[in-house]
């Protein structure tokens, strides 16, 4: 009997110290990659994108090379000539990105070693190719970026040397800033320009910055952006002159105050026919925004049709000229029509001023100024010149291509 419990106090002890060993066991169990239990890390590795072998890569797609289980030691992404990219490793060396775009229709080579947790090197080799246009397309602007202060009239242009294919996306790649932030917009002025004007005039002082990021933009049927450009400049004092035909008077104002009235004779009434061209002579009514002028300007009427030795035709140097129109509407001084201006309208439909007028307002005149001209009985079209300010709103939105 006392042999029997014996045999049953030492099998439930058994037991308890089966329990306690698996017990045991459980709470100190370890992970397959923590080292200690003998099975293998997670290999390192290195990824890259674009991926190898890529061609038609985007020059402005970032190069990225990653490490997993690892940390990078060197990256090094060339071109054929040898030249290495420029790029940034992030802190935990487990990522290089390039910081500069590509070039068109290269190849290149990215070489990245990297150590893993064990201490063993890896390397990775990959090649791509980046995309080959079939033509590129390069951008100006007008103002030029040589001028830096410009009017509160001044629209900004974007001038392609070829039609883009694509006008959502090539308007996408372009961005106005101005502080203050001003309300504006883009309109297709034709296949190749793009203009950009504030709803209202701009505020004096703003900054104005115009990027056109297009390099490495598809700007459609294989046309992309030759390179990126960049416009700076600030708008000066509000300086507009009113001329009314009514009166043939001229009014000045700058930042709202009145400071010059001058007498004007502008474009002679009627007009004649040269070859079954009708040519008029009348200055159209309209907003108009100074666009360049010039100290002397040789203007002859031969360049809208009307030969030189026609009983009205001309061919002259003419002095203290600021053009306002592509049609060739000009302010200028006229000493040979002192005695018209501020009575009847004798020119050809330039703005006639005197010797003193003219020297003034070619001064104190240029990009961006604007001259309003009512009562003539003619509407100066849009599309001449800088005529942006004769669309309204409502329409000059829908010249948007994102509209």
């Amino acid at each position: 009997m006392r042999e029997d419990r014996l045999h049953r106090v030492w099998v439930r002890i058994a037991g308890w110290c089966a329990v306690v060993v698996l017990a045991a066991a459980a709470c100190t169990s370890t992970s397959p990659d923590d080292g200690r239990s003998g099975t293998p890390r997670s290999p390192a590795a290195i990824t890259v994108a674009p991926k190898d072998a890529a061609e038609g890569v985007s020059p402005i797609e970032p190069v990225e090379v990653r490490a997993k289980n690892a940390t990078l030691d060197a990256v090094s992404v060339t071109n054929p000539e040898g030249k290495q990219v420029a790029g940034s490793l992030s802190a935990d060396k487990a990522r290089w990105t390039s910081t500069e775009p590509l070039g068109y229709g290269r190849e290149y080579t990215v070489t990245a070693t990297a150590r893993g947790k064990d201490k063993k090197t890896v390397k990775k080799t990959a090649t791509f190719t980046t995309v080959r246009p079939a033509q590129t397309v390069f951008p100006s602007f007008f103002p030029p970026p040589s001028i830096t202060t410009v009017g509160v009239g001044q629209p900004i242009a974007v001038i392609f040397d070829k039609p883009p294919a694509d006008r959502a996306a090539t308007e996408r790649a372009l961005k106005v800033t101005a502080t203050p932030a001003t309300e504006g917009g883009w309109y297709w002025w034709d296949d190749r320009t793009l203009h950009w004007r504030p709803k209202e005039y701009w505020k004096p002082g703003t900054k104005v910055t115009v990027d056109a990021k297009i390099y490495g933009v598809n700007l459609g049927d294989g046309m992309y952006g030759e390179t990126d450009r960049t416009l700076s400049y600030t708008i000066g004092p509000a300086k507009i002159a009113t001329v009314d035909d009514r009166t043939h008077q001229m009014t000045v104002t700058i930042d709202g105050q009145t400071v010059q009235t001058f007498p004007v004779s502008m474009g002679r009434p009627g007009s004649v026919n040269v070859n079954g061209k009708t040519i008029s002579f009348v200055t159209p009514s309209g907003t108009y925004v100074a666009q360049e002028k010039y100290e002397v300007k040789q203007m002859t009427s031969a360049s809208y049709g009307l030969p030189n030795d026609d009983a009205l035709g001309y061919d002259s140097q003419i002095p203290l000229a600021v053009r306002i129109s592509n049609s060739g509407i000009f302010v200028h001084a006229a000493p040979w029509s002192v005695r018209d201006q501020g009575v009847r309208n004798v020119s050809h439909g330039c703005l006639n001023l005197s010797p003193e007028a003219g020297r003034w307002f070619y001064d104190n005149f240029s990009y961006g100024d604007v001259v309003t001209i009512s009562n003539t009985g003619t509407a100066l079209a849009p599309t001449d010149g800088f005529g942006d300010w004769n669309i309204p709103w409502d329409e000059w939105v829908k010249g948007s291509a994102l509209r």
